[in-house]
């Protein structure tokens, strides 16, 4: 196997951008901030190019996701925490030099199969890991090495985000893998599902609930004819699942349940459930006084500090800075504008990679492969911004540096296999692009 084989022909800067194209998915959750690897490779071979890429074009998208990108980092570094004194930088460092790998990456074309090998040895790799944390080490919840110290939540959401995109992608190129590849990928899928429930962070229930009507859209459009036939292996593999990992689920179903009746009746905060239900109360209603610019970082601590000491609130609210919930955590803390900014973060990936009529069109010409191959793209891209919304429903997801990381490079790496495909196949002949 030769270098061409594995990260298609030069030049270099295509080499690189395939090569993390892989990483991202493939290491994000099996070692230590995994997902960095890749993301360092990007800001090393853009430094190294500034001859070149700076001076290529660019597509409106791209630059409207810069423009998403600019607009949320320096709504961080406004909203930074003034205890952290200068790690408030480090949120709006990583916008920052997201948009140079993203101009960078954005022109270099890499190899689109490079994801899906990625995404299976990424999935398989998180679901290896929950075993081994849950039935070796006797952790209480699978969470990603070091094991203990790493936020069993994110790390769980993300599992679950990549076993999705990993189950688009294989639905879309079933037909041109091999068998082999196609049960790995199933079984690399399963194992991302149960490593999300190993890790038991129930956002990630809720998030795919809520992103199950454009599944079904996509089902729809795309798989007519074999719409029962692929809701009957999902309903086979999450029943399966389910059984397997049935005594976690019902645990954590009656401990949700448990938690909101006590909060319901007793106002008791002091829970899990009680404290998210607790603190979006308090965001809504805070929120309110100062709907258009929020009350900013150290207006919403003072005052969440103030009306808790006057019995308004419980104290169990004090223990955490930011509120469970992105769009009211924005609301609180910047207004109406905040939750704009957060919402265009999210609409813009979708808009860049929603299969429309139109997009699937311009490869009317090419091979089956070819259309397979950037409608997976497009779908998984899809699912990106879709299950963030979901996660942020009951998590600050853009508050760590796995959801920041994660979020940025899977979409522009994900961005650049489609510009690629575009620039050689769209609205182009078979024959044309064959030459």
């Amino acid at each position: 196997m030769t270098i061409d084989d594995l990260l298609g022909p030069g030049p270099w800067p295509r080499r690189v951008a395939t090569a993390a194209v892989f990483l991202v998915p493939a290491l994000a959750l099996t070692v230590q901030s995994g997902y960095s690897y890749g993301a360092a490779l990007l800001l090393v071979g853009a430094l190294c190019s500034l001859h070149g890429w700076p001076r290529l074009p660019q597509d409106r998208w791209t630059w409207a996701f810069a423009a998403a990108m600019s607009g949320i980092g320096v709504l961080w570094l406004v909203l930074a925490n003034p205890l952290e004194g200068l790690g408030g930088w480090d949120r709006p460092s990583k916008f920052a030099f997201g948009i140079v790998c993203l101009l960078f990456v954005s022109t270099a074309a890499p190899k689109p199969r490079a994801q899906f090998w990625g995404l299976l040895a990424g999935c398989a790799g998180a679901g290896v890991v929950a075993l081994w944390q849950v039935y070796v080490e006797n952790s209480p919840r699978a969470s990603g090495f070091p094991t203990g110290r790493t936020n069993a939540i994110q790390w769980g959401n993300l599992a679950l985000l990549m076993g999705t995109m990993l189950a688009v992608q294989t639905l879309a190129l079933r037909e041109h893998l091999s068998r082999r590849a196609v049960a790995m990928a199933c079984v690399g899928g399963l194992l991302a599902l149960n490593a999300s429930v190993l890790s038991q962070s129930r956002g990630g229930w809720l998030a795919l609930l809520m992103a199950t009507p454009v599944g079904l859209y996509f089902l729809w459009q795309f798989y007519r004819r074999e719409l029962w036939r692929m809701l009957a292996g999902t309903t086979i593999a999450l029943v399966v699942l389910g059984a397997a990992n049935h005594k976690v689920l019902a645990e954590r179903w009656n401990v949700m349940e448990k938690e909101v009746l006590i909060y319901g009746t007793e106002r008791a905060a002091d829970t899990s459930v009680g404290q998210r239900l607790e603190h979006w109360r308090f965001a809504w209603e805070v929120g309110l006084e100062k709907p258009l610019l929020g009350w900013g970082m150290r207006g919403y601590l003072a005052e969440k500090e103030k009306r808790v000491a006057a019995g308004q609130y419980e104290p169990s609210i004090l223990e955490y800075i930011y509120t469970h919930n992105e769009p009211l955590d924005m609301f609180i803390k910047a207004g109406l504008v905040g939750v704009l900014l957060l919402l265009l973060f999210y609409a813009v990936p979708l808009g860049m990679f929603w299969p429309t009529r139109a997009r699937m069109a311009a490869y009317a010409g090419q091979a089956a492969e070819v259309r397979a191959q950037v409608l997976a793209l497009r779908m998984a891209g899809v699912c990106i911004p879709l299950l963030y919304a979901g996660f942020g429903m009951t998590q600050v997801f853009f508050a760590h540096n796995s959801g920041i990381m994660f979020y940025l490079f899977m979409v522009m790496t994900t961005w650049s296999a489609v510009r690629g495909m575009d620039a050689l196949y769209a609205g182009k002949g078979s024959a044309a692009a064959a030459a």
